[in-house]
């Protein structure tokens, strides 16, 4: 299979993600569950400098896939004004599945 093939069934996969509606939400939900995996919930100031997408952009995709269950933002109990976002269970078992069939599809 060659390479631009396997990026268009890559695309496909991502595409279908459930919870994910555009590839924005997918960026988003990668920085969180990278930081999430390395033990270190990430605020929304850390995730808005990594320009993902513009502040109102990554404000606005944030409410949804929180609304959608897919992003669970957790406030501090001592600090009401420190928050920090995770990803769902069902979130990164769906998105751990899809990886192993992305893997499996550019083999």
């Amino acid at each position: 299979m060659g390479t631009f093939r396997k990026l268009k069934a890559v695309r496909a996969l991502i595409s279908s993600l459930p919870g994910l509606r555009t590839y924005k939400d997918f960026d988003i939900t990668v920085e969180i569950g990278f930081h999430q995996e390395n033990g270190k919930p990430i605020s929304l100031k850390q995730l808005l400098l990594l320009e993902v997408a513009s502040a109102a952009t990554v404000r606005r995709h944030l409410a949804n896939l929180i609304k959608d269950g897919t992003v669970i933002r957790h406030v501090s109990k001592d600090d009401r004004r420190s928050v920090h976002y995770t990803l769902s269970k069902i979130a990164t078992s769906s998105l751990d599945h899809y990886l192993k069939q992305i893997i499996r599809s550019l083999a």
